[in-house]
Formats: C-alpha cells, structure tokens, sequence
C-alpha cells in the first residue's frame, strides 16, 4: 500500500526536494500541473511527515496526501515514460517504443517503481562518463543499480565481469530482468548493501549514483573496493553539497580528476592513485 504526497511548490524546487526526499527512502516521484507528487509505502506514513515538515521549514511549499488504490504500477510507468537520449550515442527505451538504428547503442527497460531510468540528469551525465572510458575487460561494480541501465551499458560497451548490488528488492529484479531483456549476462546480481560486495576482489571501475549521504557514508568502504589505479564514477549530487563531498573524498585518499554539470546536479570522477 502506497501514499501519495502532493507538493505546492515553485517547479523550480523540484529538483531539490526529489533529492531531499529520496535521501529520505521515498519512492518515486511525479511532475505535473498539480504539483510534486511523491509516493511512499503507507506503513512508514509517521516518518514521511516528520521529512516533510522539515523540509517545509527550509523551503515555502504546502503539502497534503491521499491513500492509493491498488493501481497497475507498470501502467503507471507507461503512460508517463518517453525515451531518453544521450546525444547520438545511447537511447533508453521501453518495448512499447519505436527503435532508432541512428544511435550506437540502445536499452530497452521495464522498471519495477525503481530509479536509474535516465531521466535524471545525474544518470545522463553518468552515461556520458562511462561511454568516455576505456571499458575493455574492466571489473566494473555498479553501486545503487536501480533498473541496471548503468551496468547493462558497461557491458554492451566491453567490461569484463559487471556485478551490481542494490537495497532494494524491485531495483534488484529489475537489473536483473532488463540485463536478460537487453542480451547481457552480468556476473553477479546483489541484493543488499555495499557490505555485501566483498572487498577481497576490488574493481576498476566503481559507478556510485546515489545520493550524498550514501556516498558520504560509505566512501570508505568504496576505496577499499577500488583497486590502485582504478576511477569511480559518482553522481546523485546537488551543486550546493559539491565541495563537501570532494573534501571528503580527497581526505580519504581519492583523487579528484573531474567535475561535470547537468541542471542542479553533478557528476564527478575520482581515481585511486
């Protein structure tokens, strides 16, 4: 069972507040002429308010919510997903979709009300990022991996084994199914945290789009995962936490080689000397 909360809210704050409130564990989120919609299990509806009103103390907007009906949740998706495009390089698309052989490289997605369909900016200028890296036989670890579009591109593009984890059962199911829909065989497919990844084999490349306070919160457990030489790739950041989260990493041994920016978001490159 779901709720929905309704945000009156300058548009201009979306950005924002989808990145305060996913911080927070909602789950998804809709644009339209009634506002933000954000939607959440019903069960944790206390913790949602208490989010919520907090936010409402840092930035003006009212707010109200509403329980769901049942509702057919890919449906849902259908009737509000358009094909996203980067550049001429990558198309991500759901099945329902016409295809387009001008692009070198095309997904083909069904979420299960997980992120990382791409139409996030941070995902787009991950995207970019990883298509500029030489990809041939890496060990790629795809940290947060939502619908798999990330791992399921360094694939097709020539990694060597890809292993994905997530916290979340439908993100999981789904990395799962769009890798099978899309004919890629990923090595290892986790459900649970970053801790369940083990440390003994590190990667060269690590591809974290999360948010912050994940990234804060497990950058050490990151390096750790990294191997000498290796480059993670992070996004999920709002401009206004870009210098926090640099000093972090440097602190702990990362080298900063790139900052890149999409609307309010960034995207950075870091190394493991």
């Amino acid at each position: 069972m779901f709720h929905q909360y309704t945000l009156d809210n300058d548009p201009e704050l979306h950005p924002i507040l989808v990145a305060f409130l996913s911080e927070a564990g909602f789950d998804s989120f809709q644009e339209t002429d009634a506002g933000l919609l954000a939607f959440a299990e019903a069960e944790r509806h206390e913790e949602w308010v208490k989010a919520l009103d907090e936010l409402k103390a840092q930035f003006s907007f009212d707010y109200r919510w509403e329980a769901m009906p049942e509702r057919n949740w890919n449906e849902e998706w259908e009737s509000n997903f358009s094909p996203i495009r980067v550049g001429n390089r990558l198309l991500i698309r759901a099945d329902f979709h016409e295809a387009d052989p001008s692009v070198e490289q095309e997904l083909i997605i069904t979420p299960k009300m997980a992120f990382g369909t791409g139409h996030h900016a941070t995902t787009y200028m991950m995207c970019e990022l990883i298509f500029e890296q030489s990809m041939k036989g890496l060990r790629v670890l795809d940290y947060g991996s939502g619908t798999g579009v990330l791992a399921i591109l360094a694939k097709r593009l020539g990694a060597g084994d890809v292993d994905a984890v997530d916290i979340e059962p439908p993100s999981a199911e789904s990395t799962a199914e769009n890798a099978q829909t899309n004919g890629v065989e990923l090595h290892n497919v986790v459900l649970g945290e970053l801790k369940d990844v083990p440390a003994e084999s590190p990667y060269d490349l690590i591809l974290a789009n999360i948010n912050r306070n994940v990234i804060l919160d497990t950058s050490a457990a990151l390096y750790q995962r990294l191997k000498p030489g290796g480059t993670v790739l992070f996004s999920g950041i709002l401009a206004q936490d870009e210098q926090l989260l640099v000093s972090r990493l440097v602190e702990l041994g990362f080298a900063h080689q790139e900052t890149r920016s999409r609307e309010d978001w960034r995207a950075f490159v870091f190394t493991r000397d």
